[in-house]
């Protein structure tokens, strides 16, 4: 089941056939750089869809996870979702397999997921955490409307954000 779709992608739970896909991605070096998993063996990967493969896409779990698929069912890498009620805010993580970077599939799934946060919890922020080396995330970012507010240290992360409604400037 999809729970986005935009016009050559879907958005869908993890299942254990996403397995190796993901694997492979997440020991590449060039799609590893600025990410900060912790274990990226299959036994890992196979525990985290385990974990996230019957997440709700819009509900209040405070870490979820699906894949991003084309129309036709290809795994072309994942979204990581954090719902934090406590400061109002909704973190979003995009991965995109080396073999699928530069076509513009993080803007397209991101675009639609802002979209559908913003009208389900329209006073939420909505933020990213970037590493400073990373040019082509921050100009993702940039360009789906979100705006650097600092650099935080303790994460070493740009902490880019779109206000919700109502919502003013939270310092770093």
């Amino acid at each position: 089941m999809a729970f986005l779709q935009t016009a050559r992608l879907l958005l869908r739970n993890l299942t254990a056939e996403d397995a190796e896909t993901i694997t492979e991605y997440r020991n590449d070096a060039k799609c590893s750089r600025y990410q900060r998993w912790d274990d990226t063996s299959r036994v890992a990967v196979q525990a985290l869809i385990a974990d996230h493969a019957a997440d709700g896409f819009l509900s209040m779990r405070d870490e979820q996870r699906y894949a991003i698929c084309t129309q036709a069912g290809e795994i072309v890498g994942d979204l990581a979702y954090f719902f934090n009620a406590q400061d109002n805010c909704i973190t979003l993580g995009v991965t995109v397999a080396p073999a699928h970077q530069r076509r513009g599939y993080a803007y397209e799934m991101l675009a639609a997921v802002v979209a559908a946060v913003q009208s389900r919890f329209p006073t939420m922020d909505i933020v990213a955490l970037i590493d400073r080396d990373n040019a082509a995330s921050i100009s993702l970012f940039e360009k789906l409307g979100f705006a650097q507010e600092c650099y935080a240290e303790s994460i070493a992360s740009y902490v880019y954000v779109i206000a919700g409604k109502g919502q003013k400037e939270a310092p770093c």
